[in-house]
């Protein structure tokens, strides 16, 4: 399986329902693309729908079998884009 790391893009229509998109995801998406791109991190960055942890979102999954960081900000790019290169030296 080739190594991805993904990000939850999940809107829900009801505001008093937490979800990654309400939270900043999608800028999280991109700002995270042009950081490992900058570093030359070479993965593929996708959006996913929803990983079932809405309440401690925004998510985001390194797979198959990799981590995940929720409650994902800014500050927290760093970490998860050290962790991608170590995962993908595994």
């Amino acid at each position: 399986m080739t190594k991805k790391l993904l990000v939850c893009s999940n809107l829900r229509a009801n505001p008093n329902n937490p979800s990654c998109a309400a939270r900043g995801s999608k800028e999280i998406l991109i700002e995270l693309t042009r950081q490992l791109q900058k570093k030359n991190v070479s993965i593929k960055v996708e959006e996913i729908q929803c990983m079932g942890f809405c309440k401690v979102g925004p998510n985001v999954r390194l797979i198959p079998n990799g981590e995940f960081f929720h409650e994902v900000s800014s500050k927290k790019l760093p970490n998860i884009i050290k962790a991608t290169k170590i995962f993908l030296q595994e």
